[in-house]
Formats: C-alpha cells, structure tokens, sequence
C-alpha cells in the first residue's frame, strides 16, 4: 500500500506540471489555481478512472476554482471510461491486462513480455520498479 504522500505526488503529476506539483506539496500555502490545470481529458492518464481513486486526498492543494475544473476534466474523462495500454496505446477492454500498483497504468501482457499475470500481490510497471 502506497503511503498518502505517494499518492499525493502521483495524483498531483496527472493534473500539473511535475514542478507546480512539488510546490504545492512542499508549500501547504501554495494552491493549484484553474490555470495550471491540465484541461484536455486525453491528456490525463487512465489511472484517473481506477475504482481505487480517491482524488479527494488532493483537493487541499487545489484553490475553489482549481478543484472545480479539475473535477469538470474528470467528469470528460470518465465519459469516455477507455482504459487504454501505457505501451501501445491501444483499448485493453478485452485484452488481458496488468495495472501497476503504483502509478496505476495498465499494459497488455504481451506488451510487457508477459504471458501471465505474475501470482505476486503487488505488480510495478517498469518506470515504476525503477524509481
């Protein structure tokens, strides 16, 4: 299990900048405003719609304006409910697939060079086993 300031950091990274993100989570005065937030609901990573979710652990980072926008791009976002693969970009809705337990990403097997889940209970994506 992710501690929460993980979580922050990575949910964060899905709507800002990586630099904006390390401000705010540095500075508890500095807020998100609506004009940092990514608008373009294809441009935020599939994690977003994962059950598991729980964007409410950022919304202190975020000014009244900020949150509103941010969950107006979610709202988009989850109209279109595709989760795709973080290799080949393609829909794995019928495909056999992994989600990395920490950014939440998801990859065919075959795209990773897999041909079975692995039986362990957390599985990291490679950019994640690395950091």
């Amino acid at each position: 299990m992710l501690h929460t300031s993980v979580k922050e950091k990575v949910m964060l990274k899905w709507f800002v900048d990586a630099d904006l993100a390390a401000s705010a989570l540095k500075n508890p005065r500095y807020l998100l405003d609506e004009v940092h937030v990514e608008v373009h609901p294809e441009n935020i990573p599939d994690a977003v719609l994962d059950e598991n979710v729980d964007l409410h652990l950022i919304r202190r980072f975020f000014t009244v304006d900020g949150w509103h926008l941010l969950t107006d791009v979610v709202q988009q976002k989850q109209k279109q409910s595709v989760f795709t693969c973080q290799s080949c970009s393609h829909n794995i809705d019928e495909s056999v697939a992994i989600v990395c337990d920490h950014c939440l990403l998801w990859s065919h097997l075959k795209c990773i060079g897999l041909q079975n889940k692995p039986k362990t209970k957390f599985w990291y994506c490679r950019n994640c086993h690395a950091s």
